[in-house]
């Protein structure tokens, strides 16, 4: 059966130096981006941003994913031909319920696990003594979180994933080949250090992984960039790591990475999720054929 949401490449213009040129371009403008938020934090900081929590460093490093966001767009429009609909939905118009929806349902999950691990191992989550710290943060995180996650998600699963499905049309190797390009770039965060080189790379593909078959499956981007916002905002503002490369206040302060449970944690939640997308009431919930 055809994808529709891979089809949208059947109009506009594909040639393959399109893509090439088209990827090298974003990449240039993201890290344009990249480099005004950091010469900024480094006035504002001194010239040492790292391991530094505040709000203001917080929005400027979220913010700079509005290059790749607004340069994902672009280069899909004036290269492409094809508007940013054509990279969030085959449809008529965008379902906003499944973006809540995909939100609400991944927050629920994230909480359960955190809830668990917190049982599991006593002392690893500790409360922030000030909470009214964190809502400058929580502030800055619903207006800029779905500014970075949408960058992730437009151009990962929306322009890689339609160029690299005019080649593979397999949907499990073709979210395997999306999962891996998004570990990619994550594998700078100071995370991985904690975490360890492999277990990094298949955290981050599975996730990347996990977002690129949800859009295959449902032949939208809805879902996606509603579970990618969620997480983030919940690791930003509800549970952060003392390591993340978003220093954040969070209620909740995380003092010990542990990449096995989060690693396990995420493939059950993963697998849950999945298979729940093939029962009928969810399908009706999700208003999905």
């Amino acid at each position: 059966m055809e994808n529709l949401f891979l089809s949208q490449t059947q109009t506009g213009k594909n040639e393959w130096w399109r893509y090439l040129l088209g990827v090298l371009l974003i990449f240039i403008v993201w890290q344009v981006g990249g480099a005004i938020a950091g010469a900024m934090m480094a006035i504002i900081t001194g010239g040492n941003p790292s391991g530094q929590a505040s709000p203001v460093l917080f929005a400027l490093m979220l913010a700079s994913f509005a290059f790749l966001l607004f340069g994902t767009w672009f280069i899909n429009q004036r290269m492409h031909g094809r508007s940013v609909k054509s990279l969030t939905t085959p449809f008529e118009r965008v379902n906003w319920k499944r973006v809540w929806l995909g939100a609400g349902l991944w927050l629920a999950a994230m909480t359960i696990v955190s809830v668990i691990e917190a049982l599991l191992y006593p002392g690893r989550y500790t409360v922030n003594p000030n909470p009214a710290g964190v809502l400058p943060y929580l502030l800055v995180a619903l207006v800029f979180i779905p500014i970075q996650t949408s960058a992730a998600e437009y151009f990962f699963r929306a322009y890689l994933l339609q160029a690299t499905g005019q080649l593979l049309r397999q949907p499990v190797l073709l979210a395997v080949l999306n999962g891996l390009l998004f570990a990619l770039p994550h594998l700078a965060n100071p995370e991985v250090g904690a975490m360890g080189l492999l277990l990094s790379v298949l955290f981050y593909a599975l996730m990347g992984f996990f977002f690129a078959y949800v859009t295959l499956r449902t032949q939208t981007l809805e879902l996606a960039l509603g579970i990618h916002a969620a997480n983030n905002f919940f690791t930003g503002v509800f549970a952060n790591y003392t390591t993340s490369a978003l220093q954040t206040e969070s209620f909740f302060f995380i003092q010990t990475l542990d990449p096995v449970y989060g690693l396990v944690s995420l493939s059950v939640v993963i697998a849950v999720f999945l298979a729940l997308l093939s029962t009928g009431w969810m399908k009706n919930l999700l208003e999905l054929e």
